[in-house]
């Protein structure tokens, strides 16, 4: 079935890839073939397809994979590639990329970038072994790129970017196609500038194609329709005319290029009336499907009831109102507020011209027509509308036009270069221009105006950045003062400094050669600048005077736009006129002819100035600023780096590729970083390839690093030292470097933080607040050589260390040190308080405590505690042997201090129960034996918790004496301090004797009900102490009673202290009494 172009509206390159459509192909569509398949001389091979709606991407897509499918023949027999190809034909949803192609593939499982990739390589594999080649193709891009722009999600412009370099891979025959409505970053103007950036740089990945497919299109399909029309002989000649004077104002656009035969063919259509006609139709319309209704119309509008010599503009404007009157009046018609213009200008000539009132519409209709669908910037001029009447109706509109002028319908606007009309304001405009002059101090600064009204792009050293894996951006920005220059610092790389103000070439050549990423540009054109700025001033200052004038303030507003615009093109455009700007760049001066010659510059400056910049392509991290799931995957990385550095890929899964999986291959595992052992048979972080693309890093890295020989540097100026040039890292490639490297090199460096002190071991926190407070840490390397060796080697037999290189000292001097701080953190409280140590034991430990430098605490601190000064120059290896055998003796007295206090106070213990054995079971029995009748009920509470811990069950014998002795202290023994060691000894006697006297008590009071046992000791002064134990029945006589009841009554007037001494001295001397009988 064969479709016409009568309802071939629209193309869908799925639903319609078995369909016969009649597709004409253009002299712009053979150009795109041939860029893209046959002349593609790039390294690119994916393309992006930009055109308006309707501009017949998708019928070329279409046409496309019938050419190269070996269905069709549409570019021709010199066209055909040698090659076959299969499609994957996929159109753009509100959906992410991943889903897209996921779906078209048929992915299962979660859709990642690593799948997307290995099914379209398997796919062209697959088809490499047929002889075939592959074209992914996705129409609607911009769909997907709205989407992302929504999310934000950095992971779809890589996988854009992934897929655009497998294509742009020179060995593969594939080609990568999408078609987009407007430019690719048009799509993010929501952005903020870092992120515009990025898409910056996948833009760059693709070859643009601009397809401007319906004007030469629909102009060929009415010249074939218009062939039933013949020109008169008669005015052939004025048609010449017409034709050159259309072409001479630039009124049709210069993509569309003249044809004579092509012209002559649309006649009773002229060139500016077509061109009017097919883009209005394109923008109102639905391209060939109304292109072809006007050509079959058979109204009272349609060229063919026309009687005129020519279908001009005034034509085509009856034959739009009276077809699609609905599409113009609509809201969302752009051109409404001109339409309207027109009618109300139509509407008042009638009171201008009641004799003329048809021409004067006509001329009405062509200004109106010609304002919204000319070229911009063509010539629409009174000589121009006047001549081009003349020719089309041989008439005379010169004094019209004076008449509509001088009426304040008309007027000629210089930012738009056309008449247009001009709407309710009697302003005088060149009138006061002249008065508001006077107002303006005419001394201001260039530079500050144009910052303020001119947005300075940022541009990418392209070829550096597609090389090295490292984007580098300069910034345009204007210098108002030389002193003002300053480096290039975060992601910009470097400035183009626009110097406008009268600074000499001489100034600018001296002050370039201590500013490497600085170039500055001298205009010589700063009069005119100003002058343009000075008549921008005035129309901000005539805005602000007519503010409450709508219609002037739309005049003055346009107005100030032309001049702003011809203020950008003196800025910017004119960038590259040689004979008005000259280019200044470390001491010399030089000439940029274009934006071509500009990036040249620009790259070559940045191998120049960054010639250290390593080679890494993972745009992932080596960017300025890290996205959230690239932070999160940074602390998975460190993480597995840390748990796993022993396994193979660092123990990821085989079948799963996470973010940081992939950083991990192309920073750790591709560059040689993280590879097999084979001496002892495990995986190991180290030196990368000599031939890596981070050679240089590693270099600079390991010199930082020499460079902490002797003295703590602090680690900001690692990160410095990374941030300046020849390196100038990005700061996210920095944030996953020096963790790294850190890990790497961690047995040759000690890291020490600003309060905390040496930090023995590296852990994720550490390693996170590194990268977010760097001026918190320090880091310092040793020199372990010479006679150092002789008392490192004694070390190293005391924590039974072993090494035999270089790296290995460095790796045992600070084990060694380690192993010290481990042991001074294993110390109780009382280890580290007590004095019951030597003198040398008591100076060692201190040493270890304070020690906040490994090297001067080995070779320094601890030989002079135990009496050695300068022991590191020592040479006798006896005195080396001997302070060796002092270090092990005062350590093994540090160790056991606190084994030597429970060993003293389980003496106490043993005596106070009057224990026959020192075995710990065995005298544990006894005092449970001997505490067998007491019960527990009757006791106070501190006694009853001291019986529990007494008799508990436990048969460790330092547990069960820590709860026996934390109870009588009460807190735990190794707070223990050496003032209260002797009065913890008498609290166990006293608790202890306690004890047995209760269970002496409680064994009476169980064999007699009647009485009751007490037992009671009262201590002298002298020393001597009174004991005695009675028995009292339990019922009390009444006389017994009545005696208390008196004694107490006597004693209540006495003070307490009285009463208690009373009542003392009759006890004393009961119990001498007693003694003495």
């Amino acid at each position: 079935m064969t479709m016409s172009y009568t309802v071939n509206v629209s193309t869908n390159i799925i639903r319609d890839k078995d369909k016969e459509i009649d597709y004409i192909v253009t002299p712009n569509a053979k150009e795109i073939f041939d860029r893209m398949f046959l002349h593609n001389y790039s390294a690119q091979k994916s393309f992006n397809l930009i055109g308006n709606y309707g501009t017949g991407k998708s019928t070329f897509l279409w046409a496309l994979q019938k050419q190269l499918s070996g269905e069709k023949n549409f570019f021709g027999d010199a066209l055909q590639p040698e090659t076959e190809y299969k499609f994957i034909r996929c159109i753009g949803e509100d959906a992410s990329l991943y889903s897209v192609l996921g779906g078209k593939l048929k992915l299962r499982g979660e859709r990642t970038s690593e799948k997307i990739l290995s099914s379209l390589e398997r796919r062209r594999k697959t088809l490499e072994k047929k002889g075939k080649g592959l074209i992914l193709v996705i129409d609607e891009f911009g769909k997907i790129l709205e989407h992302v722009a929504k999310k934000k999600d950095t992971r779809e412009l890589y996988l854009l970017q992934q897929i655009s370099e497998w294509a742009n891979d020179g060995e593969n025959q594939v080609y990568f196609v999408i078609t987009l409505h407007q430019s690719f970053t048009s799509y993010g103007t929501q952005l903020s500038s870092q992120e515009k950036l990025e898409w910056e740089k996948v833009k760059g990945r693709f070859t643009d194609l601009l397809f401007n497919e319906p004007v030469e299109q629909l102009l060929f399909f009415a010249a074939k329709r218009l062939e039933q029309f013949e020109m008169p002989r008669l005015i052939q000649k004025r048609f010449i005319g017409l034709e050159q004077l259309i072409i001479k104002s630039k009124l049709v656009g210069a993509h569309l290029k003249h044809d004579p035969t092509l012209s002559n063919a649309l006649y009773p259509l002229d060139w500016l009336s077509a061109n009017i006609l097919v883009n209005s139709l394109q923008r109102y319309g639905q391209n060939e499907r109304s292109l072809f209704s006007f050509l079959n119309d058979d109204n009272s509008y349609s060229i063919h009831q026309s009687e005129s010599e020519f279908y001009s503009v005034p034509k085509v404007f009856d034959y739009l109102l009276n077809t699609i009157p609905s599409e113009i009046s609509s809201p969302d018609n752009p051109h409404r507020a001109q339409w309207h213009s027109t009618f109300r200008a139509l509407e008042r000539i009638e009171l201008l011209f009641e004799e003329h009132f048809q021409l004067a519409s006509d001329i009405v209709k062509t200004i109106g027509l010609a304002n919204i669908f000319s070229k911009a910037g063509g010539r629409f001029d009174a000589p121009f509308i006047s001549e081009y009447f003349r020719l089309t109706q041989e008439v005379d509109i010169t004094e019209m036009l004076r008449k509509m002028e001088k009426a304040g319908l008309i007027r000629f606007y210089r930012h738009s270069n056309k008449i247009n009309f001009l709407e309710g304001t009697d302003l005088d405009l060149e009138q006061e221009l002249i008065s508001i002059s006077k107002e303006i101090n005419p001394n201001f600064g260039i530079a500050p105006e144009i910052e303020r009204r001119i947005e300075l792009p940022i541009v990418m050293a392209k070829k550096f950045s597609f090389q090295t894996g490292t984007s580098r951006f300069f910034s345009f920005r204007v210098l108002s003062k030389l002193k003002d220059v300053k480096d290039a610092e975060g992601y910009l790389d470097g400035y183009i400094s626009l110097v406008f103000d009268d600074v000499s070439l001489d100034q600018l050549v001296e002050t370039s050669q201590s500013t490497l990423n600085n170039i500055f540009v001298h205009y010589q054109n700063f009069e005119k600048i100003r002058e343009v700025i000075f008549t921008i001033k005035k129309f901000d200052l005539l805005i602000e005077k007519h503010k409450s004038d709508s219609n002037a303030i739309k005049l003055l507003t346009e107005e100030r736009l032309f001049y702003n615009q011809e203020l950008q093109d003196l800025v910017l455009q004119q960038l590259f006129a040689t004979e008005q700007n000259q280019w200044v760049y470390g001491g010399k001066v030089f000439q940029v002819s274009s934006k071509e010659a500009l990036y040249q510059k620009l790259n070559e400056i940045c191998f120049e100035l960054y010639s250290d910049t390593p080679i890494f392509k993972n745009e992932l991290i080596n960017r300025e600023h890290l996205s959230p799931p690239i932070n999160a995957a940074k602390k998975h990385l460190i993480r597995a780096i840390l748990e796993n550095e022993h396994q193979q890929d660092l123990g990821f899964e085989e079948d799963r590729f996470p973010p940081e999986k992939s950083i991990y291959i192309s920073l750790l595992r591709e560059m040689g970083m993280h590879s097999f052992n084979s001496e002892f048979g495990y995986y190991e972080l180290g030196e990368p390839f000599e031939e890596s693309g981070i050679k240089n890093l590693w270099s600079v890295s390991v010199k930082f690093l020499e460079s902490c020989k002797s003295n703590k540097r602090s680690l900001v100026d690692f990160y410095d030292a990374l941030l300046k040039t020849p390196l100038k890292l990005k700061r996210g490639l920095i944030d996953f470097w020096i963790p790294i490297f850190l890990l790497t090199k961690k047995e040759d460096y000690a890291l020490f933080h600003r309060e905390g002190g040496f930090i023995p071991f590296l852990n994720e926190d550490t390693l996170d607040l590194i990268n977010r407070k760097p001026q918190d840490f320090y880091i310092k390397s040793y020199n372990v050589s010479g006679l150092r060796l002789n008392l490192l080697e004694g070390y190293k037999e005391l924590v039974q260390l072993n090494s035999n290189n270089e790296v290995g000292n460095r790796s045992t001097f600070l084990s060694i040190f380690s192993n010290f701080l481990r042991f001074q953190r294993s110390l109780n409280a009382y280890t580290l308080g007590t004095t019951n140590l030597s003198a040398e034991a008591i100076r060692l430990r201190e040493a270890i405590v304070s020690a906040k430098d490994p090297e001067r605490a080995l070779f320094v601190e601890f030989p002079n505690a135990l009496g050695y000064p300068n022991l590191s120059q020592e040479e006798d290896p006896e005195i080396l042997s001997s302070y060796t055998s002092q270090l092990q003796s005062a350590i093994r007295e540090i160790r056991t201090a606190f084994d030597s206090l429970v060993d003293r106070l389980e003496a106490t213990l043993i005596e106070a129960f009057h224990c026959e054995s020192s075995e710990f079971l065995t005298y544990k029995s006894e005092i449970a034996h001997k505490l067998r009748s007491v019960d527990p009920n009757a006791l106070g509470s501190k006694q009853g918790i001291y019986l529990k811990r007494l008799i508990s069950p436990l048969d460790d014998r330092e547990s069960w004496l820590k709860s026996v002795l934390d109870v009588v202290l009460g807190k735990g023994i190794e707070n223990l301090m050496d003032v209260e060691e002797p009065i913890l000894q008498q609290q166990i006697k006293d608790r202890s004797q306690s004890l047995l006297k209760a269970a002496d008590i409680h064994e009476y009071n169980k064999t007699d009900s009647n009485t009751r046992m007490y037992a009671f000791s009262l201590y002298e002064a002298s020393g001597e102490s009174l004991h005695d134990r009675f028995i009292i029945p339990d019922a009390i006589s009444e006389k017994e009673t009545e005696e208390e009841t008196r004694i107490r009554k006597a004693l209540m007037d006495l003070e307490g202290n009285r009463r208690q001494k009373i009542l003392l001295d009759l006890l004393r001397k009961e119990l001498q009494t007693k003694s003495n009988e």
